[in-house]
């Protein structure tokens, strides 16, 4: 008998990330390869389904396909909106064109609520029955999972963590509005933050670092320099980690979940956030909820998006067909 096996899918701007996946979320095979957005969705998924000819193995039986992509997406008709990492696919029904290439039950989400649900589903939220994954990238994203369902509101616009207002004369954020958690937090706003101390307060490693190094000021080098000791690096996550605290103390004050996951290229520097944001938490959110919460880092690290995908494809392909 064949191993049922599923695929997940992350398509990125520049790459896009093809795994096949278990039943049981294990990954068993990845590949990635340039997206080409350029050239329009069809011909990047043909590429795609060409790619996992090469994967697959005559023991496995595909059982069907994840597509996850940044933007808004109709979930349910699997339907891409707009994304602003790929101009030029606005309004492609994805679902459709992959399954026509793949030949087998396919869906569509965003990739944020697929990386909450590959840790809800096999990462740090498993058991959780109210589950927050929060993405510090480049920007910041999130996904909320009540009893096992994505919360996705109406037009499926649920979930926008990184735009919450936590300061109404803040920054103007890339959305037009003020204030929003990613105007603090997204990978630019820590550069901007770096700078601005590096300008006011004595800097014993960073600002060495800057003139010996060619590479450029990035939230992975001020992570390095605090943990090397430089104080100004340090304030930025400090300072970071009270604005994510912050957004934190209402979502639990809102929701009070099991569980709050930080994932994201950016989340490798929350343990230098983590004293500041649960210091805002005891301060701002109702004790109860505060004290029954637990906000841990993600498990799944890059991989989080396409074993969700997986496994939203592994508990739906024998329901609902309407995609």
């Amino acid at each position: 008998m064949k191993r049922p096996v599923y695929l997940g899918i992350d398509i990125g701007g520049t790459n896009m990330e093809v795994a096949v996946v278990g039943a049981k979320g294990h990954v068993l095979a990845r590949d990635a390869i340039a997206t080409r957005a350029k050239k329009g969705p069809e011909a990047a998924i043909a590429r795609l389904a060409s790619c996992v000819a090469h994967l697959h193995e005559p023991r496995w039986q595909l059982g069907g396909a994840g597509l996850g992509c940044a933007g808004l997406v109709d979930a349910g008709r699997g339907v891409l909106g707009s994304s602003p990492n790929l101009p030029g696919w606005e309004n492609t029904a994805l679902a459709r064109i992959a399954r026509r290439h793949f030949g087998v039950y396919t869906l569509v989400d965003n990739d944020a609520n697929a990386a909450g649900y590959g840790e809800y589903s096999r990462g740090a939220g498993r058991g959780s029955r109210v589950f927050v994954c929060v993405t510090l990238g480049t920007g910041v994203g999130g996904s909320i999972i009540v009893d096992g369902h994505i919360l996705r509101g109406q037009k499926n616009t649920a979930g926008e963590i990184g735009h919450m207002t936590i300061r109404e004369t803040g920054p103007v954020c890339k959305c037009g509005n003020r204030g929003c958690l990613e105007a603090y937090l997204g990978a630019d706003a820590l550069v901007r933050s770096a700078r601005r101390l590096l300008a006011s307060k004595k800097s014993s490693v960073l600002k060495k670092w800057m003139r010996e190094r060619t590479q450029p000021l990035s939230p992975q080098l001020i992570a390095e320099a605090a943990k090397a000791g430089d104080r100004a690096a340090h304030m930025v996550f400090e300072e970071a980690g009270a604005h994510l605290g912050t957004a934190m103390a209402s979502l639990i004050n809102v929701l009070s979940p099991d569980v709050i996951a930080v994932a994201g290229r950016v989340a490798a520097a929350f343990p230098l956030m983590e004293p500041s944001v649960r210091d805002t938490i005891e301060q701002r959110a109702f004790a109860e909820p505060a004290s029954l919460v637990t906000i841990v880092p993600a498990k799944l690290g890059t991989d989080a998006a396409v074993i969700g995908m997986a496994m939203m494809v592994r508990e739906r392909a024998a329901g609902d067909r309407s995609d």
